[in-house]
């Protein structure tokens, strides 16, 4: 087809083009006007200190404003913002989701919270409710999960205690270390002597000090398991202090941002105004237009396909006259059966002439 058959179609189908988009704007335009006046609030999130800093921080890095912003304007248009903001206000779950919506402002961490509603005194109170209702859940799911880190690392320290306690049950012993420390000492001073008196040629007494030296090696020998055992027990309770310390850093660091995002001091509120039936009209009419134009296209293609579909093969081989007996004949008939040159099967036989039709002359 070439540029001028399709000017042709259009030129054609015209008024489907031009109607459907109209109908769609209309439509949607009359109820823009029908649902009344709007009214809209914004809430703009604006929390620097919270965003990049130190690794410690929540939302650190070159990435930490991106995560940031993906993050609160993810979760204040999460079902679980509409539905706590829902229950706080008492507004209905489905109004607030036709008319919540989240954006940064620019390239910028800032975020803006608007809401439109039909009734003015409820779109301010909505717009600060999400927002403050994300920045505190954002913030305080850190430290709720700070918190379970430093109750399970508590739990690991009590547990140490606990063997170390009934450790001292079952021995009776506080600081074996210690002790092995001082007996090791007693038997060093004991063989020390025992030497003495060896080389003062007093055999009694170092005999009599051979005895007891015997005696503290023995208790040496009861000593080591009980030491190592203990020592074993003291690895594992300085190993869980550590582990307890470093996550009520941790803890204390998130509850100090959190403190930081407290909504009075970053979530600002702006004035209620009227929403201009105009620009709700251009922003919704204008893409039903486009819709219905696309739609009226799609019509226009399936009515040229329809209309350019292939005959039946039958009225393509038959002439013009047997169409048009086909047409006459009554009700109840046989129908006639196509031959090349308009003849039929149940015509007149060959050499007879048919009624009304003049043979041509033989040659």
């Amino acid at each position: 087809m070439e540029i001028s058959d399709y000017l042709r179609i259009v030129r054609r189908r015209l008024w489907i083009l031009a109607l459907v988009p109209v109908l769609a704007g209309g439509i949607v335009t009359a109820l823009v006007l029908a649902g009344g006046p709007r009214y809209q609030a914004t809430a703009t999130v604006a929390a620097p200190a919270l965003v990049g800093g130190p690794s410690s921080n929540q939302y650190s890095g070159s990435g930490g404003p991106k995560t940031f912003v993906a993050n609160f304007v993810a979760a204040a248009t999460s079902s679980r913002i509409v539905n706590q903001v829902a229950a706080q206000l008492k507004v209905p779950t489905s109004r607030i989701e036709a008319g919540l919506a989240a954006s940064p402002i620019g390239g910028s961490s800032l975020i803006q919270i608007s809401y439109q509603s039909p009734r003015s005194s409820e779109t301010g109170p909505v717009a600060g409710a999400v927002a403050a209702g994300t920045i505190r859940f954002l913030f305080q799911s850190q430290v709720r999960l700070a918190e379970g880190t430093v109750t399970e690392a508590a739990k690991s320290v009590a547990a140490a205690d606990a063997k170390l306690a009934a450790f001292y049950h079952s021995t009776g012993m506080v600081v074996p270390d210690k002790l092995y420390e001082i007996k090791s000492q007693q038997l060093a001073n004991l063989q020390a002597q025992q030497a003495q008196s060896q080389a003062d040629g007093n055999p009694t007494a170092a005999a009599a000090l051979g005895a007891t030296i015997s005696t503290k090696e023995g208790e040496l020998r009861t000593l080591v398991p009980r030491v190592a055992a203990y020592q074993s027990l003291m690895d594992r309770k300085q190993q869980a202090t550590q582990q307890l310390n470093l996550v009520q850093q941790s803890l204390d660091q998130a509850r100090a941002q959190f403190a930081a995002a407290d909504p009075a001091t970053v979530v600002s509120l702006g004035e209620t105004r009227r929403v201009s039936l105009v620009t709700q009209v251009l922003r919704k009419a204008g893409p039903a237009a486009g819709a219905g134009l696309f739609l009226a296209v799609g019509v226009v293609l399936l009515l040229e396909l329809l209309a350019r579909r292939p005959r039946p093969a039958s009225e393509v081989a038959a002439g013009p006259d047997v169409r048009a007996e086909l047409g006459a004949r009554p009700a109840g008939r046989p129908e006639l059966e196509a031959r090349p040159g308009g003849r039929s099967s149940t015509g007149p036989a060959a050499g007879q002439r048919r009624p009304g039709v003049a043979l041509p002359p033989r040659s």
